[in-house]
C-alpha cells in the first residue's frame, strides 16, 4: 500500500519537490467531513473514497455542467458500487463534455477515480482535465491541467486507473481550494459513458 508522500512521488517530480520544499503544517485545513466508502475493493483498492456531489447521476445533471449531446440517460454501472438501486449513468458522445461544478478539496485529496465504458468507435479516447484554483494575497486565478485519457477500448464497463490532479500551492501549504472536472471524448466515433465518480482522501489511508 503506497503511502501518501510516495503516491505524490510517483506523481510527477515538480509536484513532489514542490512539496519536499515546504514544511509541514501543523494543522492543515479540511473540507469538513467526508462520507467515505471502498468502491474500488473488488479491484484490489480498499482505499477510501467520497462520491463528489452527484458523482452517481441518480438526481440527472444536478451538480454538473453537461455540453453538445452528452445527458444523463437510464443504465448503471453493473457493479453497483454505489448503491443497489442505482440506475443512471453519464452519456458523452463525440462532441459532448461534462463538467463537475466546482467543489473544495484539501491537501489530503489529490486522487480522482470512476467508472467508464466507451461502445463506439475504439480509435477514440475519452480526455479528462481538472481546473484548480489558486488564491495569492486576495489574487484568484484558474490553472487547467490535462490528467490524461481512457483508451477507446473500454467496452466493458471497468473502474478507471488512479488520476493524480494537481495541487495547488493552496494545498501544498496546507490549505484547501476548489477544482473542477472535465471529461470529453477525442475524435470522432465515441461513444462514453462514466458512472459514480469519486475522489481518494489521504487522510483515510
Amino acid at each position: 500500500m503506497m503511502r501518501p508522500l510516495l503516491r505524490l512521488l510517483a506523481a510527477g517530480p515538480l509536484c513532489a519537490a514542490a512539496l519536499l520544499a515546504l514544511p509541514a503544517p501543523a494543522n492543515a485545513a479540511t473540507c469538513g467531513d467526508r462520507d467515505t466508502a471502498t468502491p474500488f475493493a473488488a479491484w484490489g483498492d480498499q482505499q477510501a473514497y467520497f462520491l463528489v456531489a452527484n458523482g452517481g447521476f441518480e438526481l440527472g445533471s444536478i451538480g454538473w455542467k453537461l455540453g453538445g449531446s452528452a445527458k444523463v440517460v437510464a443504465g448503471n454501472e453493473p457493479f453497483y458500487v454505489h448503491s443497489t438501486t442505482d440506475s443512471r449513468s453519464l452519456l458523452i458522445p463525440s462532441g459532448g463534455w461534462a463538467e463537475t461544478l466546482p467543489f473544495c478539496v484539501a491537501s489530503d485529496e489529490p486522487t480522482l477515480r470512476y467508472f467508464v465504458r466507451n461502445t463506439g468507435s475504439v480509435l477514440s479516447t475519452l480526455s479528462v482535465f481538472v481546473t484548480v484554483r489558486t488564491t495569492v494575497l486576495g489574487i484568484a486565478t484558474e490553472t487547467t491541467l490535462p490528467l490524461g485519457v481512457a483508451p477507446g477500448t473500454t467496452v466493458m464497463w471497468q473502474p478507471s486507473l488512479w488520476t493524480v490532479f494537481g495541487l495547488s500551492p493552496n494545498q501544498l501549504l496546507g490549505g484547501t481550494t476548489t477544482v473542477r472536472f472535465r471529461f470529453a471524448p477525442l475524435l470522432a466515433g465515441g461513444l462514453w459513458q462514466i458512472d459514480d465518480v469519486y475522489v481518494d482522501p489521504f487522510k483515510d489511508w
